[in-house]
């Protein structure tokens, strides 16, 4: 159990997209972007560029789950450096409608940087093909016309910024929350609880969009400490101001699948951050929506849950997988609700 607490972060989040042979490396003169449609921002072009500029150019997809992790971060990458010439472009292969509809869904506030959509694939092929990545999100910084560095946008990559940038303040910042990692690590191999606690307020401090620990510090109040009502007062405080629809949605999971700490499921809490999840989303996410009638049927309440199944599935026409999934479940409620009613 101990080990499992440790960074619920899924291991692929951070790996490396799958590498080929590549002829495109750091070191070498950025490509040109050729693009159909800039969807959001103004046009980049790389080779007007002055040589202090930077550029994050990440290849995204609007339905890439780790895609949409990253976004958030990326964001904040784009805040954060903005006043020091980063302009960061997110670019995705797919039709121009599909990637505004995606915007027009809730993401346009979320994802607070450059996006565009490719020509003919081609940039696709410039970059990614040559530098032999098939995974993404994947994302190349390109400084002075060259490419600096290359890789997941979530491992590292403002740590290469902050370093380009000479923004020494954010690299002191990363240092300490390292240092506070090992802590917070080692205080949980210990069963040191409350060494852990404090190491996890520290990041918390630190990192406002660290979502991650938020939900080791929330486990280890439930679970390990089983203080049932410091855990529920932190957990109605983080969906009072949480405002990511994906991290609500994953917390609502948890607390219904965790029975450990008090013996049954948290189903109020869920409800309460799975129905916040919809409402970001506008009620257009099937994947928040399928978590808010997942804690309702729970509660219960099989007649919203039926309600809220069936516009899930209506909203996923494009993923097969994830609609014949949610019919599913939705034929299970709806025969909890006609046992119910009869």
């Amino acid at each position: 159990m101990r080990r499992n607490l440790i960074l619920i972060t899924a291991m692929s989040l951070f790996a490396q997209p799958g590498l080929a042979w590549a002829e495109l490396k750091v070191g070498d003169p950025a490509p040109s972007l050729t693009i159909a449609t800039w969807v959001k921002g103004e046009p980049v072009s790389l080779e007007n560029a002055d040589e202090d500029e930077v550029f994050v150019i990440e290849f995204w997809a609007t339905w890439c789950g780790p895609c949409r992790t990253s976004i958030p971060h990326l964001s904040e990458m784009q805040a954060h450096f903005k006043d020091n010439g980063v302009t960061c472009v997110g670019i995705s292969d797919e039709n121009v409608g599909v990637v505004k509809k995606f915007l027009e869904s809730g993401w346009d506030k979320k994802m607070r940087y450059t996006v565009a959509v490719d020509k003919g694939k081609q940039t696709g092929i410039d970059w990614m093909k040559a530098a032999g990545r098939n995974g993404i999100p994947c994302a190349f910084v390109v400084k002075g016309g060259k490419i600096q560095w290359i890789g997941h946008p979530m491992n590292k990559l403002d740590e290469k910024l902050a370093e380009l940038t000479k923004d020494t303040e954010y690299g002191k910042n990363s240092k300490q929350k390292k240092a506070l990692k090992k802590k917070f690590t080692k205080a949980v191999e210990a069963s040191e609880w409350k060494k852990a606690l404090a190491a996890a307020d520290k990041l918390i401090e630190l990192d406002k969009a660290d979502f991650t620990i938020r939900l080791e510090k929330f486990r280890i109040l439930s679970r390990e400490m089983g203080d049932a009502a410091a855990a529920r007062s932190f957990g109605r405080e983080l969906i009072r101001e949480w405002e990511r629809q994906e991290d609500l949605c994953q917390f609502a999971g948890l607390l219904l699948e965790d029975k450990d700490s008090v013996g049954k499921k948290d189903v109020k809490l869920a409800v309460a951050a799975a129905k916040k999840a919809a409402r970001l989303s506008h009620t257009r996410d099937p994947v928040c929506l399928r978590a808010y009638a997942m804690a309702l049927a729970e509660a219960g309440k099989y007649k919203l849950a039926v309600k809220w199944q069936k516009k899930a599935v209506k909203l996923a026409k494009g993923d097969l997988k994830l609609r014949a999934e949610l019919k599913k479940t939705l034929k299970e409620y709806e025969k909890q609700l006609k046992a119910e009613e009869s």
